[in-house]
């Protein structure tokens, strides 16, 4: 894929979004983020709850931001697209996402692809989802782990989910930098 310029695209470019707007109306796959999601990403940046609080007004009565949140918070937002940093040496990185079953088929089965770096391992468990009926949840896990001892600068990469209808595209970038930075 190319930009209009005739340089290389990147997930920064192009992202999870669909290009047929039929094809939007149909996604097979849905991933619902949640404002849990939206205020665990806030704690994984270094903010407070109270600060939070000054800052949003959906905060649910009870919340607080789970203790040692680290920046892997932010890799965890159930969002189509995947971003991971600090992924350095061979520790491995692994993210979670729900998807909800929208296709209207009812029962089916999601088999995935990975499109990968060299630079990065990348492992999806498990490698099929099975929804027996239509707004059925199904998660999965990502596993990223590095084959050279440090990234040299940002890898992209993508999982798409497959039904034989329908196709669910991630796109995912990793970096062995801080979100921080």
């Amino acid at each position: 894929m190319t930009l209009d310029t005739g340089s290389i695209a990147t997930p920064y470019d192009y992202g999870a979004g669909e290009i047929s707007t039929n094809g939007a109306l149909q996604p097979g796959l849905v991933y619902e983020t949640s404002t849990t999601d939206y205020l665990n990403y806030l704690c994984g940046r270094g903010y407070n709850r109270s600060t939070i609080k000054s800052i949003s007004t959906t905060v649910p009565d009870g919340f607080d931001c789970p203790k040692n949140s680290t920046v892997d918070y932010i890799s965890n937002m159930n969002y189509p697209s995947i971003a991971v940093s600090e992924l350095k040496g061979k520790e491995s990185k692994k993210v979670t996402r729900t998807v909800t079953n929208v296709g209207g088929a009812g029962e089916t089965v999601y088999t995935v692809s990975i499109d990968a770096p060299e630079e990065v391992d990348v492992k999806v468990i498990p490698e099929k989802l099975k929804f027996g009926k239509n707004n059925e949840k199904q998660s999965y896990q990502v596993v990223f782990t590095p084959t050279v001892p440090t990234l040299q600068k940002e890898v992209p990469g993508s999982i798409t989910w497959t039904n034989g209808k329908h196709q669910v595209r991630s796109p995912f970038v990793v970096t062995s930098k801080s979100s921080e930075s």
